[in-house]
C-alpha cells in the first residue's frame, strides 16, 4: 500500500480532454523520471486507475535531482512540471491533461514577438534574437503532417541565416528555417509555448525591414545600437534600458496587423575599442541564455 511505504510519495491524476468533455484517463502507463544535471532516467512506471489517479514512492530521493511525470497519448508525450523531493515528503503532482490531435485545427496564434537586434558585427551583419509566445486556444494538440506542412511558421527578415534555437518549450529538433521562414513541426498542445532563437541578417546600407505576416498581440524591438530608429505597426518608443550589461533602446506595439512592415534605420558609426570588446566577449549561446532569463522576468511588464 502507498500509505504504508517509506520514502517520498507522489500522486496525481491524468485527464483526457476531447472536443466536448474532460474525462479521467484510466489504464494508461505513467512514468516517473529523475533528472541529474544533463542526465535523465525513468525510475518507475505505473498505470492510472479507473479515476485517472496514480501514485509513486521514491525510497531514497536525491534532494539534488529533479523529478517529473510523463504520459503518452497518440504518440505525444505530456509532462508534469519539475519537482524536488525530500525524504518523507508527500507531494501532489499538477494534473496532466492530454488531447487528441489535429493536422488542421486550431490555428496557432502569435501572442507575443520580442526581438533584440544586436549591434553591427565586423563583417557588417547583425544578430537578431527572438522570443515568441505561440498560443493554441483550442481543444486539440496541433501537429504537422511533415516538414513541408509545419504546424506554425512565421516570416523572417530578408537574408536571415544561421538560425540557432535556444532553450524553448517546443522541441528544438522540430524547429527549422524554410523558404525565409521559421517553421515549427513539433506538437503544440492547448495553451502557450515559448520559442527562443537567433539568426544573422546581412548589413544593407544602414536599413532593415522586419515583416509581420500574421496578427501579433504584442511586438517589442530592442536595439543595441541606440541610434536606431524604427517605424510602423504603431510602434512607440518605450525608452532605453539595461540588458545583460549593455544599453538597449526599446520600441513597443500592441495588436500589430498582418502585412505590416517595420522599417528600421541605423546611423553609420565607427567601431570603438569598447564595441570591439563586446563583440569578442559575448558568445551567441550566452546571449540566448541571458535573454531568456531577462524576458521571463520582464514578461509580466510586457503584458501591461
Amino acid at each position: 500500500m502507498l500509505a504504508d511505504a517509506q520514502g517520498s510519495r507522489l500522486s496525481g491524476f491524468v485527464y483526457h480532454v476531447t472536443r466536448d468533455d474532460s474525462l479521467a484517463l484510466s489504464g494508461r502507463e505513467v512514468m516517473l523520471h529523475q533528472v541529474q544535471g544533463q542526465n535523465g532516467t525513468i525510475i518507475e512506471s505505473t498505470q492510472t486507475n479507473r479515476i485517472g489517479g496514480y501514485g509513486f514512492v521514491v525510497e531514497s530521493p536525491d534532494t539534488s535531482a529533479l523529478y517529473f511525470v510523463s504520459v503518452e497519448h497518440h504518440d505525444i508525450g505530456y509532462l508534469s512540471p519539475m519537482l524536488t523531493l525530500g525524504l518523507g515528503s508527500s507531494d501532489t503532482v499538477p494534473s496532466i491533461v492530454v488531447y487528441d490531435t489535429s493536422y488542421a485545427n486550431p490555428p496557432i496564434v502569435l501572442y507575443e514577438r520580442h526581438l533584440i537586434v544586436r549591434g553591427e558585427d565586423l563583417d557588417g551583419t547583425r544578430q537578431i534574437i527572438e522570443l515568441l509566445t505561440l498560443g493554441n486556444g483550442g481543444r486539440f494538440t496541433r501537429i504537422a503532417a511533415d516538414t513541408a506542412n509545419p504546424g506554425w511558421q512565421g516570416l523572417l527578415p530578408g537574408g536571415a541565416s544561421q538560425m540557432v534555437v535556444g532553450e524553448s518549450e517546443v522541441g528544438a529538433g522540430a524547429v527549422y528555417m524554410r523558404t525565409g521562414r521559421i517553421a515549427v513541426a513539433a506538437p503544440i498542445p492547448p495553451g502557450e509555448k515559448q520559442l527562443l532563437f537567433s539568426y544573422i541578417v546581412p548589413g544593407e546600407d544602414g536599413s532593415l525591414q522586419i515583416p509581420v505576416d500574421q496578427p501579433t498581440g504584442r511586438l517589442t524591438i530592442s536595439f543595441e545600437d541606440t541610434s536606431a530608429m524604427a517605424d510602423g505597426g504603431g510602434l512607440v518608443l518605450y525608452g532605453v534600458e539595461h540588458v545583460g550589461g549593455a544599453m538597449f533602446k526599446r520600441y513597443d506595439a500592441g495588436n500589430v496587423a498582418a502585412g505590416t512592415v517595420i522599417a528600421v534605420h541605423f546611423q553609420t558609426a565607427l567601431l570603438t575599442v569598447a564595441r570591439l570588446e563586446i563583440l569578442v566577449v559575448v558568445a551567441a549561446v550566452l546571449v540566448l541564455a541571458g535573454t531568456l532569463a531577462w524576458w521571463m522576468v520582464q514578461r509580466r511588464g510586457l503584458r501591461r
